[in-house]
């Protein structure tokens, strides 16, 4: 990976990407080589914008949604190769999941609340919630059993100070478990200090829910990004987006 250029991209990460938004997003820092929008914005009727046979007031109530749509797709112009567009009222799922197969992106950025899909689940696609302009000063990453650390690499080469965090979920009855919990809190630490070889950073391994300790240590540490894999599974990646107002990466 190269380093950041005069306009402060990383290069050598171009991408293929999907923006799931309903109002005017700031990638600066990403370098996208293409991105297809998605707008997301409700209205009765749950229908897409290009379904034939709208009945005209509908179709009237919806113009300032289109027109504000077409505003956001013009500014991204200006600084991405826009290869597409969608504008949807409902069925998010079926839209999300169409453009997916169609584009195949690297990554998928969700500008506002986004379904985590069966389909995005099971991807090798990586999904961020950005939550406004993601900078990579500080980056906790954090990583549980069946964590693909690899895919975090480059990103955590972005970061500044680096926090690995690693976290083992109790199992109950504790006495009963007490070798198996101990096996495990062994084998995160030999895979955090795989992970570390070449970075600048701390570790940390620790016994506790994943979401509460993600909120409690990424507030401690001021956390500009978290990085959580996707195999801790959908219940639980919910739970944390609805405990954290950080940028969240899912890899």
């Amino acid at each position: 990976m190269g380093g950041r250029d005069e306009k402060g991209y990383w290069r050598g990460d171009l991408m293929r990407a999907i923006l799931f938004t309903n109002k005017e997003v700031d990638l600066e820092g990403f370098e996208i080589d293409e991105l297809y929008v998605i707008f997301a914005k409700g209205a009765k009727g749950s229908i897409t914008v290009s379904e034939k046979g709208e009945m005209f007031s509908l179709a009237q109530s919806k113009l300032p949604i289109i027109k504000r749509a077409e505003e956001v797709i013009e500014k991204l112009e200006k600084k991405h190769n826009v290869v597409g567009m969608s504008v949807i009222f409902g069925e998010y799922e079926k839209e999300i999941d169409r453009v997916f197969e169609a584009q195949k992106p690297e990554i998928v950025i969700a500008g506002r609340y986004m379904p985590l899909t069966e389909k995005l689940m099971n991807s090798d696609s990586m999904i961020l919630f950005y939550r406004g302009k993601v900078v990579f000063d500080r980056i906790l990453y954090v990583h549980s059993e069946g964590a693909k650390a690899e895919k975090a690499i480059n990103w955590l080469k972005k970061g500044k100070e680096l926090l690995l965090l690693g976290i083992v979920e109790p199992m109950l009855p504790p006495e009963t478990h007490a070798r198996r919990m101990k096996e495990a809190q062994e084998k995160i630490r030999k895979d955090l200090e795989e992970l570390s070889k070449g970075l600048n950073a701390n570790k940390l391994v620790l016994v506790g829910n994943i979401a509460d300790e993600v909120k409690r240590i990424s507030n401690e540490f001021d956390a500009d990004l978290i990085i959580l894999g996707k195999n801790v599974g959908k219940n639980k990646l919910e739970e944390v987006l609805e405990k954290t107002e950080v940028p969240l990466l899912l890899v």
